[in-house]
């Protein structure tokens, strides 16, 4: 076996660890765009729903996990609102249901580029799997060659 084959299964191995790596990134950003995206679409759906209730009404509002608690409504006219870096700002029921919807769309299309990032990565990894496969395996049928 020649030095040149060696380096490039040493070559391969690093690319596919590398490859793993990236991988468990992209997952992991998937996750987290996920999660943030079932939450902004839960906001989202409650202030719908607050846009149709008037002052004194009782409603249920989510608090996360399938679970929700009982409010009144005191003021339907401004609502807190998350902008990010923690910061919270009022604003009208209008202006909030269309800032989260505009995150609802932002989000998606991370998750869209996310997904065929991952789509990319796999069949890459794939790619250099087989590669390896095939190298390791003329390089044990070189062996064994030269034993017979």
């Amino acid at each position: 076996m020649s030095a040149s084959s060696d380096e490039e299964i040493n070559r391969l191995a690093t690319e596919i660890q590398l490859l793993e790596a990236t991988l468990n990134v992209i997952k992991s950003r998937l996750d987290m765009t996920d999660a943030t995206l079932s939450e902004s679409q839960m906001a989202l759906e409650t202030l719908k729903a607050l846009e149709s209730a008037k002052e004194g009404d009782n409603i249920l509002v989510p608090i996360g996990a399938g679970s929700y608690i009982f409010a009144k409504v005191e003021s339907i006219s401004k609502v807190v609102v998350g902008v990010g870096a923690n910061v919270c700002v009022e604003k009208s029921i209008k202006e909030s249901i269309d800032m989260i919807s505009e995150r609802i769309s932002r989000l998606e299309q991370i998750k869209s580029s996310l997904q065929q990032q991952l789509v990319q990565a796999s069949q890459k990894l794939e790619e250099s799997r087989g590669n390896l496969e095939r190298l390791i395996r003329i390089r044990e049928a070189g062996g064994s060659a030269r034993k017979s």
